[in-house]
């Protein structure tokens, strides 16, 4: 039997909901309205992460919630349910479906327990420490492509990237293929299913990485920060290098960093 048979059972359920939500505003009015940083929220945004604190609050009432639009603790040591209601907002008011829901388990800063959905192809990606990854319980693994036969994706802000971000440079002028689109738990997933080798964001943060950090390294894979040590939810951070584990040090050369 799972560690967390029953925090996996809720979650899921929980994604469903979330992803219900997400589609009954997709094409409709999504009341964007913009934060401080630019970056967008909707009606969406606001409901699914109120709903998980709603639910989660009331089925484990001894753990916190740090959500990406509402919380009910901060980071730190314990046990505490990480959320992202809408992964991709950017993309989800676009009107193209690479946003997702992501709901992690971390416990004394290390994630434990991950649930990733994409409510337009019905794709739920669980996994539990030690138990493996899965995508609607088929298992999954990540590739074993090199660097100059993969894809990696990269940030979707053409601002930055017009800008010449330096390893996005370095990688264009290699064979390797570039995925620039918006949705950094979408661009994981892709890694964690063998479709990409890597991804490199500079702006990612605990909300976006605590349930795809476990879905790829329980598929093979490698996460940790952009200077290659491991991630810590105990505290803020930002940025984060995501790879098959075969490509990860070349990925952490191109941005001028070592383990």
């Amino acid at each position: 039997m799972s560690k967390y048979e029953k925090e996996m059972v809720v979650a899921q359920d929980v994604a469903r909901i979330a992803g219900k939500i997400m589609l009954e505003h997709f094409d409709g009015d999504q009341q964007t309205e913009y934060k401080a940083d630019g970056s967008p929220v909707t009606v969406a945004d606001k409901k699914i992460n109120s709903m998980v604190i709603d639910e989660l609050t009331f089925k484990f009432p001894e753990y916190g919630v740090v959500g990406e639009e509402e919380s009910t603790t901060g980071y730190g040591m314990g046990t505490k349910w990480f959320c992202d209601p809408i992964d991709g907002t950017i993309a989800y008011t676009w009107g193209v479906p690479t946003s997702m829901f992501s709901l992690g388990l971390v416990v004394d800063g290390e994630p434990q327990m991950g649930v990733a959905y994409d409510p337009y192809l019905d794709r739920m990606y669980t996994a539990v420490r030690g138990e493996g990854s899965f995508c609607n319980d088929d298992e999954i693994k990540v590739s074993d492509l090199s660097l100059d036969k993969g894809i990696v994706a990269t940030t979707a802000d053409s601002k930055r990237i017009s800008k010449g971000v330096p390893y996005i440079q370095a990688l264009a002028e290699t064979s390797t293929h570039l995925a620039t689109f918006s949705g950094a738990v979408y661009k994981s997933t892709q890694v964690a299913k063998g479709r990409f080798v890597g991804y490199i964001e500079e702006m990612v943060n605990g909300h976006d990485m605590a349930a795809v950090e476990l879905i790829v390294e329980e598929a093979g894979g490698k996460v940790t920060g952009l200077d290659g040590q491991k991630l810590n939810y105990i505290k803020p951070f930002k940025g984060a290098v995501v790879s098959n584990g075969k490509v990860h040090q070349e990925l952490l050369d191109l941005l001028g960093q070592s383990n």
